[in-house]
Order: C-alpha cells, then structure tokens, then sequence
C-alpha cells in the first residue's frame, strides 16, 4: 500500500497541471534574463527528438557493414558473454571500432582535391552556408586555400546526420553527431552530451550494467568517463545530457577535477530547467513508464552522492593509459588544451 502510493505521487508531479503552469511562469522569467538557460531549452529542441526518427534509423542500417558487426560482436560475446544483457555492451562496443576504424574520417583540413593533402590548406576565413549547403543544416562553412595549387575549398560543418553518412568527415560534432543516430538505430537507449567547452559525446543506457554509460565516438571510449578531466586534463564546468526522455545535468560524472566556476546560472535554476523539460518530455507517458524513469533517474543521482558505494572497474584511468586526446592533430589539441599537458 505504501509502494502504490508513493508511485502515485511520484506520477502526480509529472502529471499536475497546477505544478506545471506554476513552472511555466518561472522558466519564462528566467529565459528573459539568463542566456545559459536559452541555450539549453534552445539545444533541446533539436537534441531531444531529432534523433528519434525510422526513417533515418532504416537509412542508417542500409548504410552500414551489419553482416561484418554483428560477426565480431557474436565472436566476441560467445568467448566472453555470459548474460545476455550483456550483449548490447558487445555492441556498442563494436560499433565504436566499426565506426572510428572503418566508417568515419576524422578531419583536421579538408584535403586539396587536386593535390590530394591537407598539408597546404590554410584557413581563410568562416562564410555562411550557400543554398545547396544549407539543405543539410549547415551552420558555417571553413573556407580554405591551398598554398602549393592556390585553389580555394569550402569545408561545411553540416549538421544532418543522414549527409554525415555521406560525407563520412568530421570534427567531434559530426562524429557524436552521427553516432548518437546510429546507436537509436540499433534500437539503443542513447543520449547526447553537450559540455560547455567545446566537445561532445553521448552515453548508452546499459541493461547488464543498469546505468548510463559513457561512449566517444572519436576516443573509441566505452565507459571512461574520466578521460576528460584527467587523461586530457581539461577544465570543465557544465555537461548535460539530452534524450526523449529527459535533460540531465550530467557534471559529476565527468568532471572529476580542474571544474571551472559554474556560475552562467544558479544551480537551483539549472535544476529547475531541467526538471522542467523533463516534466515536458515525459507527461503523456502512461504511467509505468513515467514511474519507471524516475526510478532510473533516483538511482543516477545517488551514483553522484558522497555515500555512493557504486563503483566501476573503469572509474580511474589505468597506469599505462593514453594521455591526451587521441582524435586531431597534435596543435589542434593544444589549442584547445586537451593533449594531457
């Protein structure tokens, strides 16, 4: 009796109007006066839902080498796998290599099509993108010329998935970009990670684990969530996670040193954005369904508490582990303060 009521309750705040609308007139003043808080209900417009399309997912499988995935994973799972939960860490671990060792380029230049090298490509300058260019969601374009042909190249940072699959290049966007796709293609419960200085990679809800799990598609990283901070020895102050589910404030699993200050918003604030969106997202759900993410949502907060006893085997970084980012060129990474010095 005491278990039904308290779903019930648990369900009645995701399903009363009154508490809602009351947060309805708080989100409204605080997107008039904070920009942190526009970017993220502006990221979960498109963050939360785009990905979450058939018609992309059955493109995607098309696209892709399945016969060849899923010989390494049933390969791999019959020597090692003893649960069949654990089958899709099989996976996606596959995928990972599939992706970063076959499928996708990474991109510091474009190359010269004439020369056929990025060595003498200098960048000119950022454009807009032109009418063709546009029809994939392209936000910029990288101009270039080439010193040793003095040909100019144009570079769009398309943001379409599906011309992602075509053009198989890109920065860290384009490959999280497209592997966050492919994951929900492969009937995964994925989200999108979007840290406030410049990079982004996405977690998989695992069934053996119970618990997000941390994927970089540029890294091949599964479950490495301190690669950041300590392997690149990055500073960091905000990562919130996107799916159709819900927007998370994902920090502490990431962060675990060099925080910068997080003062773009006060906390309680940062809470209630994404507790609100949240609220939205899951409302119409039936009722299981909404008692069963927050059952999974508690069970992620106290992952973060200090009294936590869950721990992974991968929660350090071994002794012998890179340092530094392995995906982009070496300048590139110590521009950006992410090559482990």
């Amino acid at each position: 009796m005491f278990l039904k009521r308290y779903k019930d309750i648990i369900i009645a705040k995701f399903q009363s109007t009154r508490e809602n609308n009351r947060e309805v007139n708080r989100i409204n003043n605080l997107l008039r006066t904070n920009q942190f808080a526009k970017e993220i209900v502006g990221n979960s417009r498109r963050l939360c839902h785009v990905y979450d399309n058939s018609e992309w997912h059955s493109i995607v499988l098309e696209t892709l080498d399945l016969d060849l995935i899923y010989q390494n994973v049933d390969k791999t799972f019959k020597n090692r796998g003893d649960n069949d939960d654990e089958y899709s860490d099989y996976l996606v671990k596959e995928l990972l290599r599939y992706f970063k060792r076959d499928f996708f380029k990474w991109c510091n230049k474009p190359e010269c099509k004439r020369c056929g090298t990025d060595e003498f490509q200098n960048l000119t300058g950022i454009q807009r993108a032109n009418n063709e260019e546009s029809k994939f969601d392209c936000g910029s374009v990288e101009v270039y010329r080439c010193s040793h042909c003095n040909q100019e190249w144009r570079y769009p940072r398309y943001n379409d998935p599906i011309k992602l699959l075509e053009t198989r290049t890109g920065r860290c966007g384009e490959w999280c970009n497209l592997f966050t796709l492919i994951l929900k293609s492969f009937g995964l419960k994925a989200r999108y990670v979007s840290n406030k200085e410049d990079h982004v990679w996405c977690e998989y809800y695992s069934p053996h684990l119970k618990r997000w799990v941390h994927v970089d598609s540029c890294e091949q990283s599964f479950d490495q969530p301190y690669i950041y901070s300590k392997n690149w020895n990055k500073s960091m102050s905000y990562c919130i996670a996107y799916d159709k589910d819900g927007v998370t404030d994902v920090s502490k699993r990431y962060i675990l040193q060099n925080q910068l200050p997080r003062n773009l918003i006060d906390e309680n604030d940062l809470q209630l954005v994404c507790s609100f969106l949240t609220r939205e997202l899951r409302k119409n759900l039936d009722r299981d369904d909404i008692y069963k993410l927050w059952c999974r949502d508690e069970q992620e907060r106290l992952e973060w508490t200090p009294q936590a006893t869950h721990k992974t085997e991968t929660i350090t970084p071994a002794d012998n582990e890179h340092k530094g980012r392995i995906s982009g060129s070496a300048e590139w990474k110590a521009q950006r303060r992410e090559d482990g010095s």
